[in-house]
């Protein structure tokens, strides 16, 4: 934990250098060159002078300087040190060369007229508008982001733009491959960072984090998901779950999936996510379908098989006894050609009576029986493998009670 309120830093170094350079000795940049989501860090002063942050002097004759004005100095010590290119900004259309001091307009007076909160919100860095939670979570430098987080300014700070709409948890989401994205990530998230918080390009942390995520790891998705994000954000003008299909990310895609991310919505070739699926990815997202249960193809969405892409859905034996029983006013079935359990269009022989209907984790609400329920070869094997899992366990759980179940059967 950053305690800034009894601070080393409180004895203010000389100012460094607008054009210190990172920690590894080079530029730092906000990702790799092809990634989307970067820019460059640039550290040139352009007002020809220094770009150190002036810190607001103690009045004289005013005794002992509050807890908050210690915060401030100690703060604005720390990121003189560390070499954030931030000054003052007042508002967005501020340039890089109206640089100001905070200085005594950003001192604090008897009265309180200046806020630790104002002063923090008015830092930006002057090329692309970040502020020092940006720019923190940028460097993972976790000394200044905790000491950000912990201040009661940090709901404020958490929902600061940068000039391109990116707020910190943005900026987090795209730095994956950082061995302490998932840290930075967790931090922001518990402090109240905004998962439904859009930049400019319309993107949310979750559109970001997809956009740029390149091989199959879902522990991002999930920390987002777990905090409220919607799992059917688009990215781009593509559902999340598309790109994740698309890219082959079986484990990703089924996180998706389970935390409720439609397999119908369309690319902008009109296909659906589980018709562009790979066969493996098509498995981990029926292994995933969870207690809600998918929304039904209906055959004015699709008027062929989604696996044998037949046009007969319906046999000629089954329209007649459909006809037979309109006549006579008995019972039809509502969905007689999806799959009960992933709720995809196929024809009569590629969807069977299913024999794991226990396992199935969820009820429809339509009138289908047991013994009625059809599911198509793909939702069958992956319930039958489940089944198996399922009676294996229970056969462990009777172990663990110390019950053999042939005793159980003779009880």
């Amino acid at each position: 934990m950053t305690d800034l309120y009894e601070s080393p830093f409180v004895r203010v170094e000389e100012p460094a250098s607008a054009t210190a350079a990172s920690p590894n000795g080079t530029s730092a940049s906000y990702e790799d060159e092809d990634d989307a989501y970067e820019d460059e860090e640039q550290r040139t002063d352009h007002s020809g002078g220094s770009s150190s942050i002036g810190l607001p002097p103690i009045t004289p004759g005013r005794g002992k300087p509050n807890a908050d004005e210690v915060f401030l100095r100690n703060m604005l010590g720390l990121l003189n040190k560390r070499g954030y290119n931030v000054r003052e900004s007042t508002n967005e259309t501020s340039t890089a060369s109206s640089s100001a001091s905070l200085t005594c307009s950003s001192s604090f007076t008897s009265t309180g007229s200046s806020t630790v909160s104002s002063v923090l919100l008015a830092l930006r860095e002057p090329n692309h508008g970040q502020s020092p939670l940006h720019i923190a979570v940028r460097r993972c430098d976790m000394q200044v982001l905790d000491a950000l987080l912990e201040h009661e300014s940090r709901d404020e700070l958490l929902d600061v733009p940068d000039s391109n709409g990116n707020t910190a948890l943005h900026f987090a989401t795209g730095h994956w491959r950082r061995p302490t994205s998932v840290n930075v990530t967790e931090k922001l998230l518990a402090a109240g960072g905004n998962v439904h918080a859009e930049n400019k390009r319309g993107l949310t942390p979750l559109g970001v984090h997809m956009l740029t995520l390149k091989i199959d790891n879902p522990t991002l998705v999930a920390k987002l998901l777990e905090a409220g994000a919607d799992p059917n954000t688009e990215a781009e003008g593509l559902a999340v779950l598309h790109l994740a299909a698309r890219r082959g990310l079986p484990v990703v895609s089924a996180v998706l999936t389970a935390f409720g991310a439609s397999m119908l919505s369309l690319n902008a070739d009109g296909l659906m996510c589980y018709e562009v699926a790979s066969p493996r990815v098509k498995q981990f997202m029926a292994r995933s379908i969870n207690r809600t249960p998918p929304a039904y193809v209906s055959m004015t969405q699709r008027c062929a098989c989604m696996l044998c892409k037949s046009t007969t859905l319906v046999s000629h034996k089954k329209v007649l006894g459909n006809m037979v029983k309109r006549v006579l006013g008995m019972h039809m079935r509502t969905h007689p050609s999806n799959c009960y359990h992933c709720g995809m269009l196929f024809c009569s022989q590629c969807l069977k009576p299913s024999t794991a209907v226990s396992a199935i984790p969820f009820v429809r609400d339509d009138d289908a029986t047991c013994g009625k329920i059809k599911t198509c070869r793909l939702c069958e094997a992956v319930l039958l493998d489940r089944k198996k899992k399922q009676a294996a366990q229970h056969v462990f759980d009777m172990h663990v009670r110390g019950i053999h179940p042939t005793m159980q059967m003779t009880r």
